[in-house]
């Protein structure tokens, strides 16, 4: 646990803050590499917009991402309302900002004409390397921690005084995985159906994330035993399948 990185006079800077910045640096130069290797006929969104729409893909991501963070925790910010905004803190969910960045980027494409789901499939693998650089922050702020273990890769942080599983690296691993098998389904015979890279992902982070949230020790049951990240990626799952298993319109020939 390394919360804070260095200070420079007045200013802190936080291995947080910085993780997720190296996670979004990531993200995008690697997006834009790739789509100017991409063959015109299945670029959905040129390197250039990529920066564009993934900046505003960051700001909805941190606005959903803190959202449903206070919500659940309102009874600790209600009493210091300025603390919702202090990010660099941590009190980030992954799945209100995986919708608030859906809805930034959606107003981006949406005022470029562009195909939603294309431009997913384009960029979601490159999301998915971000989310586990961004997960390692978590690591150095110490939040996302997992249930107490003896076992051999135990952690302990100062706060905590029992070694506890790091699921943060687990996850971290897992969506790295998770990347590789993304990157392996951007070829053409796949990229002509809209939306299956991008179903492919929903379907492996959820069941990720279903898997992993056993190993949580920051997370209450809140419907039959379920954490509510559970019951969320239940949902992902299943639509994610759904988009798997469709058939669709070819939309490009190459």
């Amino acid at each position: 646990m390394h919360p804070i990185l260095f200070k420079a006079g007045p200013l802190t800077f936080y291995s947080y803050g910085a993780m997720l910045v190296l996670a979004f640096v990531a993200a995008t130069w690697l997006a834009g590499r790739h789509a100017r290797r991409l063959p015109p006929a299945l670029r959905a969104i040129s390197a250039e917009q990529l920066l564009d729409f993934s900046s505003l893909a960051l700001v909805g991501g941190l606005v959903g991402a803190r959202a449903l963070f206070v919500a659940l925790h309102w009874d600790a910010f209600s009493s210091e309302p300025l603390e919702i905004l202090a990010v660099w803190h941590g009190g980030l969910v992954w799945y209100g900002g995986f919708l608030g960045g859906l809805l930034g980027g959606a107003c981006y494409v949406r005022a470029q004409r562009l195909s939603f789901l294309r431009v997913l499939d384009q960029f979601i693998p490159f999301l998915t390397l971000g989310h586990a650089i961004g997960r390692v922050g978590c690591l150095l702020n110490g939040c996302c921690y997992g249930k107490p273990t003896d076992a051999w890769c135990g952690v302990t942080f100062p706060d905590q005084g029992v070694a506890v599983v790091p699921t943060q690296l687990l996850e971290s691993a897992g969506l790295l995985l998770l990347y590789l098998v993304l990157r392996s389904l951007q070829r053409p015979g796949l990229l002509q159906y809209p939306g299956r890279v991008f179903g492919a992902y929903l379907a492996g982070y959820g069941a990720l994330r279903f898997a992993l949230e056993f190993t949580r020790g920051d997370q209450l049951p809140w419907w039959m035993g379920l954490t509510l990240q559970q019951v969320i990626s239940i949902a992902v799952c299943i639509f994610g399948g759904w988009l798997l298993l469709r058939t669709p319109r070819r939309e490009i020939r190459v």
